[in-house]
């Protein structure tokens, strides 16, 4: 059985693939009590010396001239940018990469930050999908939640993306919240397809340790959210959805034909991309990386274009295997065992044979030639089925 090492190369050469790029802006008005990213408050100053920093490590990346498929701004809150400072990053990007004439520009945008002119403004820099992290139509949940806006204020921005020729977006919902019921959460979904977006991203909220809510769970102050009650609201979330033709084409998102979000289809195809900016991951070669999530640190070395890394791992066949089933099976296309076997000379099927045997047995996936998907039980246990590839 070959067991040997992806060895990374820092060629010129591009990748098999063409590049995802994704851009974190770590700034915010407030972090979220259940955020865990590299997130939070800075001032103008820190704000102006990181954007300077960032558009260093573009500058000089070592990829320069690489051709990218998607670009996508994420954070934080990249809507706190000015046009002027989204402008001068765009610009860098288009002239350090050979950016697609099509390529899919997406970026988080957060309904309180917003308004008409800064919509009209992604529109001219080429941003054509747009994600607004609305969360809850609730006030109540909101205030909860640590958001800096409120329902009035996403029905708003909704409106201006509209008027502003925007034909595709996004709508971050969220559920499992904190004395959140079923009806709520009914409420929200049927608020977000009356809306009629392209892409719908519907979450389960987990509480990270570090956060604010990790710290009042760690501290008894939040109670258990009923797993069989979240449970209910997934399936409400899937059967609602598909009745209003959206197709789940991932665990948690869901789009109208032809509308996935090409930039998060490469992280679930383990396809290649970098990283740019503080905490930012990138996968190129077989080699795995984050820069260093230490904003001191991180300003220090991105002047060179040589980050200083958070982590970095040269992925062994069987894992890097391993990885791209439980990524791949989160997705409706699901994997190809054949594929598998070709790409990393193994044989597949009969590697995984009984943790195969076993997910069918329970109907967690179902199996049709070679080809292996979720079921909706194996949807609602996605993350233990999926693990089990890794363990096995």
């Amino acid at each position: 059985m070959n067991h040997t090492t992806v060895r990374p190369h820092h060629s010129t050469t591009a990748p098999q693939h063409e590049l995802g790029i994704y851009i974190h802006i770590p700034f915010c008005v407030r972090k979220c009590y259940y955020c865990d990213f590299n997130s939070g408050p800075l001032s103008q100053t820190a704000r102006r010396d990181y954007l300077e920093v960032l558009r260093q490590e573009i500058i000089h990346s070592p990829w320069r001239g690489f051709e990218a498929k998607t670009v996508f701004f994420g954070g934080g809150t990249p809507s706190e940018l000015s046009i002027a400072e989204l402008g001068t990053l765009v610009q860098d990007l288009r002239q350090i990469f050979r950016v697609k004439e099509k390529a899919e520009w997406s970026i988080e945008c957060n309904p309180g930050t917003v308004t008409r002119t800064f919509f009209a403004a992604l529109g001219q820099m080429g941003f054509n999908r747009i994600s607004l992290g609305v969360q809850s139509f609730h006030d109540h949940h909101l205030k909860a939640l640590g958001r800096v806006h409120d329902s009035a204020e996403a029905k708003s921005a909704y409106r201006w993306l509209r008027e502003a020729g925007c034909d595709n977006v996004n709508l971050d919902l969220l559920f499992g919240l904190q004395r959140q019921t079923l009806q709520e959460w009914e409420d929200d979904v049927s608020e977000a397809l009356t809306l009629s977006p392209e892409h719908l991203s519907l979450y389960n909220l987990t509480i990270e340790p570090g956060t604010e809510f990790g710290n009042r769970q760690a501290r008894g102050e939040l109670r258990e959210v009923d797993e069989d009650l979240s449970a209910d609201m997934y399936e409400l979330a899937m059967d609602r959805t598909r009745a209003a033709g959206y197709s789940q084409y991932e665990i948690s998102n869901y789009s109208r034909p032809g509308r996935q979000c090409a930039h998060n289809l490469i992280y679930w195809r383990n396809e290649p991309y970098l990283g740019f900016g503080v905490s930012a991951a990138s996968f190129i070669d077989g080699l795995r990386w984050t820069n260093t999530g230490n904003l001191r640190e991180y300003a220090r070395t991105a002047a060179s274009g040589r980050v200083s890394r958070g982590s970095e791992e040269a992925l062994e066949d069987r894992e890097a295997l391993g990885e791209e089933i439980m990524l791949r099976l989160r997705t409706s296309e699901g994997i190809s065992l054949s594929s598998l076997s070709t790409h990393y000379n193994f044989d597949v099927a009969s590697l995984f044979s009984q943790t195969l045997e076993l997910l069918s047995t329970h109907d967690f996936i179902t199996q049709a030639g070679d080809r292996v998907q979720l079921t909706r039980q194996g949807r609602l246990m996605a993350n233990e089925v999926c693990m089990r590839f890794l363990a096995s």
